[in-house]
């Protein structure tokens, strides 16, 4: 899927990273990368979560590291703001040179350098570092100057000597061609917007004005996944939200998910995320 490219514009007078509070009633589907480096936490929300080529759900406390020109969005569960919650993200974001040219002059700063290469595919760190990185987290965007800037080098002192998963696969490219961006991003937003329906190869290829066979190469080479190992990951990411934030009867998360049949579902689910629905959400 191609990502649209997104321009920052940095003030290098005003200073020399963005640090800021997003607040928004939704994240809709943006599928974007920029060549600056971003730590996002989440304070409060839910949804899903895309990186490169990996996807999975989000909840409150997700803390991620995001390398240079690597593409991703979060995308906000519907069912979160039906009581008229917000989403609450802090952002960071700073050109990688601003660090990675000191960190090699500074040995002090050497895991941080190390992190900066492995943020390539993107890290995800364990609620209990984001719990321990949270008050620090929230008060940055109060800050301001050197304060702020000293504050920064902490954080990310404590981000390189945590432990941390890579996301995206070591394949996963940071983007694609630009010829390519007007027909991947109309079918990926279709797909994003219809996936708990019945969405077929056909239409999709359609979208793309292409044969069934020319698109379903051209879907893997963009993404690289098909296009129904995408669907099918969104589904499931929807079903996990549903089964830890609702109460609602396995058969119904199936449905809501976009799987008609309960059999398949409970197949594809297993097989996704390695137990049964129903032990899913006894473990969350």
């Amino acid at each position: 899927m191609k990502p649209s490219f997104q321009h920052l514009g940095f003030d290098t007078v005003a200073g020399s990273f963005l640090c800021y509070w997003v607040r928004s009633a939704k994240f809709g589907f943006h599928w974007h990368y920029h060549p600056e480096v971003e730590i996002s936490y989440v304070v409060r929300g839910r949804g899903t979560r895309l990186v490169g080529d990996h996807t999975e759900p989000f909840v409150e406390g997700d803390l991620l590291f995001l390398g240079s020109d690597l593409p991703h969005t979060l995308i906000s569960d519907e069912t979160y703001h039906q009581d008229g919650r917000e989403m609450e993200v802090v952002v960071i974001q700073f050109p990688q040179e601003i660090i990675a040219q000191r960190s090699m002059e500074i040995v002090e700063l050497g895991s941080i350098g190390q992190m900066l290469k492995a943020g390539d595919r993107g890290l995800h760190f364990s609620p209990e570092t984001a719990q321990s990185m949270d008050g620090a987290l929230r008060q940055l965007p109060e800050l301001s100057g050197f304060a702020q800037y000293h504050a920064l080098l902490g954080l990310l002192h404590q981000l390189a000597e945590a432990p941390a998963r890579p996301l995206a696969s070591a394949t996963s490219a940071p983007h694609r061609s630009r010829s390519s961006e007007g027909r991947i991003g109309e079918v990926c937003t279709y797909i994003h917007d219809h996936y708990t329906e019945a969405v077929t190869i056909a239409h999709l290829a359609d979208l793309a004005h292409m044969s069934e066979a020319a698109f379903c190469r051209f879907f893997k080479k963009m993404t690289g996944k098909t296009a129904l190992q995408y669907i099918n990951d969104l589904r499931i990411g929807k079903a996990c939200q549903l089964l830890l934030a609702e109460g609602m009867p396995v058969s119904e998360v199936a449905f809501q998910s976009g799987y008609p049949s309960l059999t398949h579902f409970n197949r594809s689910f297993k097989a996704r995320k390695g137990v049964a629905p129903t032990e899913y959400r006894k473990r969350g």
